[in-house]
């Protein structure tokens, strides 16, 4: 089930910008009833649908892990006792988990407190309830998995378990998110210009078998080129374009390579709730 109702309202705030979406769905086809681009210091309301929010906090505010669970103690104590070296110096975090492999095991989602409060700040001009602050990377799996059929080439060979590692291109670091099946199993970062070498490596110990990646387009068209030759290990190019190719097309440009908002977006709709 969703947690959200109606159309929620997606932000994503990049340095001094926020881009805003809001989506309906009509039929089986998503529809942009709302998609801009604001300063922070004049963000409004204005054109919008009353409706909740949903943003995220970027990768560097918050941290992943899977732990093994001991059923001695309490599964906060022991997230706690596991923390990495930077939030144990962190003066307030946020936390949210579940636990499955009947309790042997929980994945916990750990957030700069400090972050999530500047977070807030920067939206309350928007006048609207906040309903969820995720971590960057659920967004940016749930949108991938909404796109991916209207991207897989006519010729995909589909396993029992499909891995994939979806990467984000960016100058100095890009980030890797694990995937198997759609689902996400861990992060990564790697220097930008080893990128490539690594990725090869990494597919040797069978690690993946599919490279999807968006960003920074330069970067892009240089991956595209170097793995172009590559028989095991196959890229993929992700857009936005063909999911909304209903749409009007100055707006799926412009939302062609935002990912993350449209994973914000979707949020609010059952199918890609997770």
């Amino acid at each position: 089930m969703s947690l959200l109702r109606q159309q929620p309202l997606a932000v994503q705030i990049n340095r001094e910008n926020c881009l805003v979406l809001q989506l309906s769905r009509r039929g089986r086809h998503f529809v942009v009833e709302h998609f801009s681009q604001q300063h922070q210091s004049s963000l409004t309301d204005k054109g919008l649908k009353p409706d909740s929010i949903v943003s995220a906090l970027d990768y560097s505010a918050t941290h992943y892990q899977k732990i093994p669970l001991d059923n001695n103690q309490q599964v906060e104590e022991q997230l706690l006792e596991r923390l990495p070296p930077q939030l144990k110096l962190n003066t307030g975090i946020s936390y949210d988990y579940f636990t499955h492999d009947r309790g042997e095991e929980a994945e916990a989602v750990i957030g700069q407190r400090s972050a999530l409060e500047e977070l807030l700040v920067l939206l309350a001009p928007l006048k609207m309830p906040v309903q969820v602050v995720e971590p960057v990377y659920q967004s940016v799996v749930r949108a991938v998995n909404a796109v991916l059929p209207y991207l897989w080439p006519d010729n995909t060979k589909f396993e029992t378990n499909m891995k994939w590692v979806v990467v984000e291109l960016r100058q100095q670091q890009s980030i890797l998110l694990y995937c198997k099946n759609g689902v996400f199993q861990r992060l990564d970062s790697v220097d930008t210009n080893n990128l490539v070498d690594f990725l090869l490596k990494a597919q040797l110990s069978q690690q993946f078998g599919w490279v999807m990646s968006f960003g920074d387009k330069a970067i892009q068209s240089q991956l595209e080129r170097q793995l172009s030759n590559q028989q095991q290990l196959k890229h993929l190019a992700l857009s936005t374009a063909p999911f909304f190719q209903n749409n009007v097309a100055p707006i799926v440009s412009a939302l062609d390579n935002e990912l993350v908002l449209l994973g914000l977006a979707l949020r609010g709709f059952s199918q890609w709730h997770r």
